[in-house]
């Protein structure tokens, strides 16, 4: 038997792994998908029930509260403007309570009393 000697196609090499590897992201991809076409909408109606549970309950509480589904979405806006408000009064420095004039208590004659 005589020797034989093997080549290595290093190209080819390459060319397999890359489209295999571009195969194995596209599939990852398209499950990725499908599991996004199939849990979304689920996801999505389940946020609705809960907000519309919450304002239901929220009814049951306070029913003179009239709140509505814009005015839930609305209260985070507003609760990150008023803790942004807070912050910025909070970086306000001290006044100097040193330069803060104090009332001064004036006695008042007799004679003002008796008019009084």
């Amino acid at each position: 038997m005589k020797h034989q000697e093997v080549s290595v196609d290093y190209w080819a090499m390459l060319k397999t792994m890359f489209t295999y590897g571009a195969l194995t992201a596209l599939c990852w991809i398209m499950l990725r998908l499908f599991h996004a076409v199939f849990t979304l909408p689920r996801r999505l109606r389940s946020q609705q029930e809960n907000i519309q549970n919450t304002l239901k309950d929220l009814q049951k509480r306070f029913p003179d509260l009239n709140i509505t589904e814009e005015d839930l979405m609305n209260a985070e806006k507003e609760l990150e403007e008023l803790t942004k408000e807070n912050e910025e009064n909070s970086e306000k420095p001290p006044q100097n309570t040193s330069e803060k004039k104090i009332p001064e208590i004036v006695e008042t004659l007799e004679e003002d009393k008796k008019d009084i």
